[in-house]
């Protein structure tokens, strides 16, 4: 007969959550802020496109790979954007046959507005723990433990 583990006589709050959280927050102001922009129609299910976007454009397909989104997913996200002006499909230099999805000026300026804000936010935040005894550049910490990491292929998600 098989036992259930004890449940712990508190709630465990794990690092994990607390990343978690924190991100939520963070992304909910970034959205707060640009409504307040002048960007009302922005929210955070578009981030992982503008994210993941390359200057001269990408191909919807790295899009799916890069944001862990199905390629349809992905396609969904995009042609909304593109009805709202923000992004537009062109050819692909490089392979007439294939499209990239590229800023419109409305998804530059779009763009620009979000880097400022999340400049603020992410200074904000950086403020924050470092009251709380948090040292050392996060961001290069965090971005360091991920590059050591091996390259793991993942189920693309809803």
């Amino acid at each position: 007969m098989s036992r259930a583990a004890p449940v712990a006589a508190e709630r465990v709050v794990t690092l994990i959550s607390l990343l978690r959280r924190t991100t939520h927050r963070m992304v909910e102001e970034i959205t707060v802020r640009l409504e307040a922009a002048g960007f009302p129609d922005s929210p955070p299910t578009f981030h992982p496109i503008f994210e993941n976007l390359d200057p001269g454009g990408t191909r919807l397909t790295t899009l799916a790979t890069r944001t862990g989104l199905t390629h349809q997913s992905v396609g969904e996200v995009v042609a909304v954007l593109e009805r709202r002006g923000y992004i537009e499909r062109v050819a692909d230099p490089a392979d007439g046959r294939a499209r990239l999805v590229v800023l419109t000026q409305a998804g530059t300026d779009l763009v620009r507005a979000a880097v400022d804000i999340i400049d603020g936010i992410e200074r904000e935040w950086i403020d924050r723990w470092d009251a709380h005894g948090l040292s050392g550049d996060l961001g290069l910490a965090l971005s360091g433990a991920l590059d050591d990491l091996p390259a793991v292929p993942s189920k693309p998600r809803r």
